[in-house]
């Protein structure tokens, strides 16, 4: 009893880290390194040699955990193995495998044997024993990481024969490390025990793997049996789990019965079993989909603890003493790589292009790599333990460099399809419609009423046929992207796509690609074909579906499908921005709107929020309404404020403390209502304010990140030009914030301060394209504009935050900012803004 109490203990007190393992994990992954770093971390952290939560004897005890890991990673290294996904591309695949296995495999070992002398566990082993080592650290360096690669590809929308090829080779290659380890394992227990080679011996092995291939067949049929019953899912992955705990209980039993009664031990290889078992389901029935779910939902379950496990079980102390050794093996590594990919794809023929970038594909390693080094630490508990440090020590840094490599790889391949950044729109409230038809025709007429400018491109279409419709119509004869560079699509808010699925996806393919259009609408015509839009963030408009949901929302709501419809006479829908701070925090219940005008939804941070009456507004939110014309403008003016005045309001009451003045709001106001006839009569060129802007520095920030740190950054590139400690300028800006907040509006935050001196001011714009917020209250910020000057510089001070206010108002100005290439761009956004000139 007291022993089952122990377990229970050790898995509750598990359970706990595996928990606080998952959050450091999502940590780790917004650094850009993989979820299982946080793992092996955490696992570490606990682990014997730091905090001691997970003691060695509990590792021990929790061996049942690794088992049920490993023949899970087992299943999903099977799984990928799809046969038809490899026909196209199968020479170069094959020959690529072939150079890198041969290659890893025959250089690792020689130079992990060569090494033996100078690494401590392996000084005092016999010449077999190492032999036996050195076999089991090729192997595993074999690996390559599927869920590392697959990931890269999807971010990057990479297809072509490079990344066909790349998919391919990584896929066999872990049924081929399986397969080669499995036969390794073998070989070096045969070494170990002290067998020699010898046609018994070579019996022996090849019974082995005979039986390991015909267990993996029975699992395989099991399997589909188990896929095949009327049970939930959760019920199914559980049994497929329990299968595969199975089969490591058969592996240990066939080997004790085998010690026991026969004059050799037979070591079947749980591993492959399960390998070939996954292989089965995916090619050989019907529900290799149902079986990829399973393995995909289940997975982060399984991974947190076996690799939180894992982290808990290395001897630190061993890699302390070999990490020079790891360092060299990842470097040898890198060299066969080279050597292997170059090679095979010389001899299948490759464009010498992809000859050498190839070796950057192949150096990820992860799940299978780590699963091989935790299974010589069970198999092996002598000397397993110290080997499987040395190679997780090599597999993390392969999984560190890889995926940027890969990256890498497939951007100089020419076949990365991201969606393009930089393009400016200039066109306000501008669409673009492919296809010329009755519908194409109603929807220009309908958005030319709501003061769109709307183009339709008719491929296929003579001139001759274009009907006089007053809606600018082009006749091409195909549409490619010189066409659409002709025809300025690029500058289009909207483009909607009304031609045939395939017609469609290209139009939406080079927007995405080329223009990074706002939004792209594609009107559907097979179903099969929602993933393919969906993965460029089309809005999909299904008719077949879209009929039946019209029709069941006139059935439910006669009153309100006709509402929102546009089918009530006088009714119009309209998006606003609030940007009226005085209603900033007012629940919808207590904000008076016109009787016959309805909220629908409210769009904050790029979430849509159903609006109910207790539901608070934000300054930036976007506010959907319906109700007559009339009552929507006297709403968008409540709401708005006058732009102008609302941005006053803000700019003056941030300013006010700052400056020291009782009239800033009514004193900025003035500036940006400022009658701009005199200043038509100026022919300066340009202003002061222009000349900061021409002259500023320019910060564009990529990763998330705090204001604290923000500031820091920023505080380090004034610090030069203002002849300023950058230490005393972060803590003038964190001061300045603490007293409230400069993110005044929905994008935009103006930190500004006053330093010490005379005439000096200066200006420093930061683009934050993932968004940085300023505080729990206030929307995400993603452009910055930093003021810095001395107090004589008061009056400028003034002007330019009103010309920033100005700025911001410009139509299309977020859109822009965050589309501009490049600091110039940035620049060019402000610069180009429509503001009054000021001398």
């Amino acid at each position: 009893m007291e022993p089952f109490v122990n377990l229970l203990a050790i898995g509750l007190s598990f359970m706990i880290i595996a928990l606080a393992s998952r959050q450091m994990g999502d940590f780790i992954s917004k650094t850009s390194l993989p979820l299982i770093s946080g793992f092996l971390f955490t696992g570490i952290l606990a682990g014997p040699y730091v905090l001691g939560l997970i003691s060695a004897e509990a590792v021990a005890g929790l061996r049942f955990v690794d088992e049920i890991a490993l023949a899970f990673i087992a299943f999903a290294a099977g799984s990928q193995l799809y046969l038809q996904d490899l026909k196209d591309r199968l020479k170069s695949i094959q020959w690529i495998t072939i150079g890198l296995v041969v290659s890893t495999f025959v250089l690792c070992s020689s130079t992990m044997f060569l090494l033996s002398d100078f690494i401590p566990f392996m000084r005092d082993m016999t010449a077999a024993g190492r032999v036996a080592v050195s076999l089991l650290a090729g192997a595993i360096l074999v690996a390559r990481s599927p869920s590392s690669v697959m990931a890269v590809i999807n971010e990057l929308r990479a297809k072509g024969p490079f990344t066909q090829t790349v998919i391919g080779v990584t896929m066999i290659t872990d049924v081929v490390v399986i397969t080669l380890f499995a036969a390794n394992i073998s070989i070096a227990d045969g070494l170990m025990t002290g067998l020699g080679f010898n046609a018994r011996f070579s019996l022996v092995l090849l019974t082995e793997l005979a039986l390991s291939v015909f267990f993996g067949y029975l699992l395989g049929k099991v399997m589909i049996r188990l896929l095949a019953l009327s049970v939930g899912s959760s019920i199914k992955a559980g049994l497929i789990v329990s299968v595969g705990y199975g089969v490591y209980l058969l592996s240990a039993a066939l080997r004790n019965a085998s010690h026991a009664y026969l004059p050799v031990e037979i070591l079947v290889e749980p591993l492959l079993i399960c390998m070939i078992g996954g292989f089965m389901v995916t090619n050989y029935c019907n529900c290799r989909l149902e079986f990829s779910k399973i393995l995909t939902d289940t997975g982060p379950i399984i991974y947190v603890a076996f690799f939180t496990l894992t982290g808990a079980a290395l001897t630190l102390d061993v890699l302390a003493h070999t990490w020079q050794f790891a360092l060299l093996l990842l470097l040898v590594r890198i060299a066969t790589i080279f050597a292997g990919a170059f090679t095979g794809g010389l001899i299948a023929g490759d464009p010498m292009q992809y000859n050498r970038i190839g070796w950057m594909a192949y150096i990820t390693q992860a799940g299978v790599s780590l699963g091989l080094a935790k299974a010589i630490m069970v198999e092996f508990p002598d000397w397993g333990l110290p080997l499987a440090t040395v190679l997780i020590a090599v597999i993390v840094l392969n999984q560190l460099i890889g995926p940027p490599l890969l990256k890498i790889a497939i951007n100089m391949a020419g076949e990365a399809h991201t969606r393009a950044e930089g393009v400016d729109v200039t066109g306000s409230r501008r669409a673009v419609i492919f296809g010329l038809e009755s519908q194409s025709l109603a929807l220009a007429h309908s958005l030319k009423t709501n003061d769109w400018q709307v183009e339709i491109i008719a491929p296929g279409v003579h001139r001759d046929d274009i009907p006089h419709s007053g809606v600018r119509i082009h006749a091409v004869d195909e549409i490619n992207l010189e066409i659409m560079n002709h025809l300025q699509v690029g500058d289009a808010e909207t483009i909607v796509a009304m031609l045939s699925d395939d017609e469609n996806y290209r139009i939406c393919e080079l927007a995405y690609e080329n223009y990074g259009t706002a939004n792209l609408i594609v009107r559907l015509n097979q179903r099969t074909n929602i993933q393919r839009f969906r993965e460029l963030s089309a809005l999909i408009v299904d008719p077949g579906t879209a009929l039946v949901n019209l029709m069941d929302q006139f059935v439910r709501s006669p009153s309100a499908a006709s509402l929102l419809l546009g089918m009530e006479k006088n009714q119009k829908i309209m998006e606003i921005e609030l940007r009226n701070p005085n209603l900033h925090g007012i629940a919808l219940r207590d904000l008076r709107l016109p009787l016959d005008t309805l909220i629908l939804t409210i769009h904050r941070q790029g979430q849509m929020l159903i609006s109910h009456g207790y539901t608070r507004l934000e300054v930036g939110d976007l506010v959907t309404l319906v109700g007559p014309p009339e009552r929507l403008e006297e709403v968008t003016l409540r709401f708005d404020t006058n732009r102008e005045h609302a941005l006053a309001y803000l700019v003056g009451k941030m300013a006010a403390r700052e400056l020291a003045s009782k009239s800033l709001e009514t004193e900025v106001e003035r500036i940006i209502r400022r009658d701009t006839a005199s200043d038509r009569k100026s022919q300066e060129p340009r202003d002061r304010f222009d000349r900061f802007i021409e002259e500023s520095i320019v910060l564009d920030i990529n990763q998330p990140m705090e204001v604290t740190e923000l500031f820091q950054i920023i505080a380090e590139a004034l610090s030069r030009p203002l002849k300023i400690p950058a230490q005393a300028l972060h803590t003038r800006l964190m001061e300045r914030e603490n007293e409230s907040s400069t993110a005044i509006s929905r994008w935009l935050a103006i930190p500004h301060i006053i330093i010490s001196g005379s005439h000096r001011f200066t200006i420093l714009l930061a683009r934050c394209r993932q968004g940085i917020r300023f505080s729990d209250s206030a929307p995400m910020v993603h452009a910055v504009f930093v003021l810095a000057g001395t107090k004589d510089e008061r009056n400028f001070h003034l002007q330019a935050l009103s010309a920033i206010a100005q700025v911001v108002q410009t139509p299309n100005f977020e859109h822009q900012w965050l589309r501009a290439k490049n600091e110039k761009a940035l620049r060019e956004v402000v610069l180009q803004a429509d503001r009054k000139r000021m001398r």
